[in-house]
Parts: C-alpha cells; sequence; structure tokens
C-alpha cells in the first residue's frame, strides 16, 4: 500500500468520525430543545388541571402566601366569613404592616387582628411552608387552608405537604390568575412566561428541595 492509498484511509476514516460526531451533536441539539418544550407544555396542562377554589371550604387556620395581588384580601374575606379562624400572612417583608398591604382592612370592624399573624421571616415557598408550620403548631391548627394564585398551587402544595406533617390536612384554595386562565394559544408570551417561570422552580425544588 503506497502513501497516496494510505492518506485517503486516513482521510476517510477522519470525514466519517466527523459526520459521526456532528450527528450526535446536532441529535443532543434537538434534545435540547424538544424535551424543555414538550416538559413545559406538560406542565402548563398540569397548572390549568388545578381546581379553583370552591364556595365554603372550612379550615382551623389559613396560610396566604405573598407574592401576587388578591392573595391577601381573599384571605381575609375568608377570615371575615369565619371558615377559618386564624390567618396567617406568610412571607412578609419585615417593615410591613396589614394596613400597608391591605389598607381595605378598615372595611371588616368584625375581624380581630390578632387573628391575622404576619409571618416574616421567608422569602421562598419553602420556606414559607416551614415557617408557616411553627405557627400552625404553636395555634394548634388540625387543619390548614392554603391561599394563593392557581399557577403557583401545584408546586405550593406539594413543598407543603413535604413540611407539615399528615396529621394536619391541608386544604388547597386556588385563586384564579388572568396570566394563568387567559387563552393559551402559542403567541400568549404572558401565559407561556408564567408556565416557564412555574416549571423552572418546580425543577428547581425537585432537585434541591423535595
Amino acid at each position: 500500500m503506497n502513501k497516496k492509498q494510505t492518506s485517503n484511509i486516513t482521510t476517510s476514516k477522519s470525514t466519517r468520525k466527523f459526520k459521526l460526531i456532528r450527528i450526535l451533536v446536532t441529535c443532543f441539539s434537538i434534545l435540547l430543545v424538544v424535551v424543555p418544550i414538550y416538559s413545559v407544555n406538560k406542565y402548563s396542562k398540569i397548572l390549568l388541571s388545578t381546581p379553583l377554589a370552591s364556595g365554603n371550604s372550612p379550615a382551623d387556620c389559613g396560610v396566604v402566601l405573598t407574592g401576587a395581588a388578591g392573595r391577601i384580601r381573599e384571605g381575609i374575606a375568608i377570615l371575615s366569613q369565619k371558615q377559618i379562624k386564624k390567618l396567617i400572612i406568610s412571607g412578609v417583608h419585615q417593615h410591613s404592616t396589614l394596613s400597608d398591604m391591605f389598607p381595605e382592612i378598615l372595611f371588616y370592624p368584625e375581624i380581630k387582628l390578632e387573628n391575622v399573624i404576619l409571618e416574616r421571616r421567608s422569602n421562598s415557598t419553602a420556606g414559607n411552608a416551614q415557617q408557616s408550620l411553627t405557627i400552625v403548631e404553636a395555634l394548634q391548627c388540625q387543619s390548614v387552608l392554603l391561599i394563593t394564585s392557581d399557577y403557583h398551587m401545584f408546586r405550593a402544595l406539594k413543598t407543603f405537604a413535604q413540611v407539615f406533617p399528615p396529621a394536619i390536612q391541608i386544604i388547597p384554595y386556588s385563586i384564579p390568575s388572568e396570566r394563568l386562565r387567559m387563552k393559551p394559544g402559542l403567541l400568549n408570551t404572558r401565559f407561556w412566561s408564567t408556565v416557564f417561570e412555574e416549571w423552572y422552580k418546580y425543577l428547581f425544588y425537585e432537585v434541591f428541595v423535595y
């Protein structure tokens, strides 16, 4: 075998090797795109299937998670209707007061302010669960109404279930949000950004929290 033939064989092997690497890189790149798209779409169906709050849901205590408009208002309304005895607002800023967060509290004279507890130590859903549990146990609540937005409920409920003992019943109370309940078309960037954000946080919790 002469040098030219040897060179051609070497070149042919290098070409095949390069093509194989290119195919593998292409397949891997496709997977990096397809898998997240499939996963996010599946997660959107999970969020959309989350049942919304229904009428009367009595419990010993309510835990409302800060972070979106309407959550505190809903919690106060539930307390006013005597569906719960105590309301814990979890994730309150260090210097915020109830009247700062909800000025309309003045229109609820039937509510005793000592029945609204502000939890100020948490700044995440996992922290909400851990810090709320301490208060719930101190209040000797056997059932808890978990109040948060519909897009947040799936992750929040799983987090609280991981932290709270089985003896304490957790009842989900999902508040419908425009971000999730709007028509989920392919071009609806607000809907998909909400789903993607929750999906990303859920993956983080699956790896580091649950």
